[in-house]
């Protein structure tokens, strides 16, 4: 059995989760925190996990038992480590027994077999990636993990975490213009893992973070347009930059997306991944209903031609497509117009699996949304009608 810690986002990561392991992988136990799954297999897993952008990192289960002192007698594993060594203890789900108490325990058997430990859990709080990754707790097998169920109390090893430095360098590595509401790289990661990332075409190409991210999880052909000739030059030289370390194909074109049947290599294209420009920056001194309309009205023209082009054309892949919502004085505004236009052109494909408790919103959407911005992000995953 694997453990997977969740992103705030929890439903993106779930969604994201079994898409990637839909055909072995078995629900255990799911929450906001943690989903365990079992019937994958260990070279499956850190296969496909290091293209999966939603998950902080993933576990494997060494025991089973509700005696926590035997559960750290059996799977320390005193005898691999040297005198001095660092550890983590992490706890998820609901427990009477905290940090303070773990390292109490644990300290105790440590020491009793003759080890100096170091506990590097700050504040007696859940270690982060960061300290995860600086400390090499992965490859000393040092990172050890509780999980508290209703019924059982499982340790885990951790196995895998995410690379953030990685995504931070292709964040902040290309060219950019600070005016462009910006995709990041997980989230588009994510994205083109619903969509079934194959040959990928993101008609909105932007600053290309959909295009690389294809690229960096291993697809052989990427597809891009743009009305903005610059960003089309733009992504071009990126990804020609990327043909040092990476083997791909790009096509990357000038073309208004309102005029999407016009493009001639759409049937060589497996999943359209993309999210047009957010349109302008809103701060709380501006946000107003009429701004927020005005906006509405001239996404749902675009959109209307968008959608009414792949028509024309029969597009028969999936479309994984980011829409912005607003939020003022604590009350989300939606793109409502955009649900009539899906309506009349797609069914909408569920993102979430039947097993488990939790939904999608009434439109069969998930949001994705920092506490800090005021536009947040609409994700469908759609096909023709």
């Amino acid at each position: 059995m694997f453990a997977f810690e969740l992103w705030r986002e929890f439903k993106l990561s779930i969604a994201e989760i079994f898409k990637v392991f839909s055909k072995n992988g078995n629900t255990v136990f799911c929450d906001k925190k943690i989903l365990i799954l079992d019937g994958i297999s260990k070279e499956e897993l850190l296969k496909k996990v290091k293209n999966i952008g939603w998950s902080i990192k993933v576990m494997k289960v060494s025991l089973v038992d509700n005696d926590i002192e035997n559960i750290l007698q059996k799977n320390i594993w005193l005898e691999t480590h040297e005198w001095k060594f660092n550890y983590a203890m992490n706890i998820f789900w609901k427990s009477e027994i905290g940090h303070k108490e773990l390292l109490r325990i644990s300290k105790k058997i440590i020491k009793e077999h003759g080890k100096n430990p170091r506990f590097i859990n700050q504040d007696f709080k859940n270690i982060s990636s960061v300290a995860i990754i600086k400390e090499a707790l992965i490859k000393k097998w040092t990172d050890f993990n509780f999980i508290f169920t209703w019924e059982k109390t499982y340790f885990w090893h951790t196995i895998f975490v995410q690379d953030i430095y990685g995504y931070s360098n292709r964040d902040y590595g290309k060219d950019r213009d600070m005016n462009i509401g910006m995709l990041p790289p997980k989230l588009a990661q994510m994205m083109i893992n619903i969509s079934g990332w194959k040959n990928i075409y993101d008609p909105f190409v932007w600053l290309w973070t959909v295009l690389i991210e294809s690229v960096y999880m291993e697809n052989k052909k990427v597809y891009g347009s743009d009305l903005n000739e610059r960003m089309v030059e733009t992504s071009k030289n990126n990804l020609q930059n990327l043909k040092k370390y990476f083997s791909f194909d790009s096509n990357i074109i000038f073309q208004n997306a309102k005029y999407i049947h016009e493009i001639d290599f759409l049937n060589e294209v497996d999943a359209i991944v993309t999210e047009w420009y957010l349109w302008e920056i809103m701060t709380q001194n501006n946000i107003s209903l009429e701004r927020i309309e005005k906006q509405r009205k001239k996404l749902s023209e675009l959109y209307e031609w968008f959608f009414s082009g792949l028509k024309k054309l029969n597009f028969n892949g999936n479309i994984v497509i980011s829409f912005p919502f607003w939020e003022m004085k604590w009350k989300y505004f939606y793109f409502e117009e955009i649900y009539d236009i899906i309506n009349t052109y797609c069914k909408t494909e569920k993102l979430l699996p039947e097993n488990i408790e939790f939904l999608e919103t009434k439109s069969g959407s998930l949001l994705y949304k920092r506490d800090s911005q005021l536009v947040g992000r609409e994700i469908f995953c759609l096909q023709l009608k």
